[in-house]
């Protein structure tokens, strides 16, 4: 069943996503020929200068978009009278939010990769070719020089722990929606509010964590190498801890408290 949610939830935010995806990378083609026509007519000039503003405004469309429909989409689809139709479906609380958080987690991959891909292809030439591909290796040699061995599992923790914490945003903005719904008559202010809170309260704990392992940890300057392991593993660790109580609270809400009136 999850698959079918799956499906149907890529094919409810593919249809909005997609063609400003498509818009973006045409814009970047279009914009990349008008950078390499040297031209002193004003109409051209003109005609590049709105479509470099149009690519730059559906740059931002492609971010921001991914995040807000990732918000609506949860809000409108089951916390509003759609909630009924979709709660009644025979399926678990659980896979609903699975559908919601996959589909979530992989547009906003997708988004950030289009954003990247359109840029190389608008300011991308040989000479910046070659001048990325020495800067990652000096990065790469620079890490290998220093970490030995480890740094391969430096740039997996790396990239785990930026996974972990997008899957940590998405989720307290799932349980902060589904809070703000207990509260009845007041449900957006009262997710509002909830978000507010709940990311405070988070900060200070991850705080007062984080002030606890600098006093106890005391770490000596030949282990200093390990620092940047030691802060991937706390991104990590924190991050499915908090991950796994937005879930459970959000999959609770829905299966013992929902309110959709």
């Amino acid at each position: 069943m999850l698959r079918k949610l799956l499906k149907h939830e890529f094919h409810a935010t593919g249809r909005i996503l997609l063609p400003i995806y498509g818009i973006t990378v045409i814009l970047s083609f279009v914009n990349r020929l008008f950078i390499n026509i040297d031209s002193y007519n004003t109409a051209f000039k003109i005609i590049g200068t709105i479509m470099m503003i149009s690519f730059i405004l559906s740059i931002l469309a492609t971010c921001i978009v991914s995040f807000v429909l990732i918000v609506l989409r949860f809000y409108k689809n089951l916390m509003t009278d759609e909630g009924y139709l979709m709660f009644t479906l025979p399926v678990k609380p659980h896979q609903l939010i699975n559908s919601k958080l996959i589909s979530s987690v992989l547009w906003m991959i997708v988004s950030v990769i289009v954003v990247i891909v359109s840029l190389l292809i608008l300011l991308l030439n040989a000479e910046r070719a070659v001048l990325i591909k020495d800067t990652w290796i000096a990065i790469l040699n620079s890490l290998k020089s220093y970490y030995g061995g480890k740094y391969i599992l430096l740039i997996i923790e790396i990239i785990l722990a930026t996974i972990i914490s997008l899957i940590q945003q998405i989720l307290l903005i799932y349980v902060s929606v589904a809070v703000g719904h207990l509260f009845t008559g007041h449900k957006v202010l009262g997710s509002f509010a909830s978000y507010i809170v709940i990311n405070t309260a988070v900060q200070l704990i991850t705080l007062f964590i984080k002030f606890g392992w600098a006093h106890f940890s005391r770490i000596p300057i030949e282990e200093l190498e390990n620092l940047p392991h030691a802060i991937c593993l706390m991104i990590i660790l924190l991050g499915t801890i908090y991950s796994i109580s937005y879930y459970i609270t959000t999959n609770y809400i829905f299966s013992k408290k929902l309110n959709l009136e």
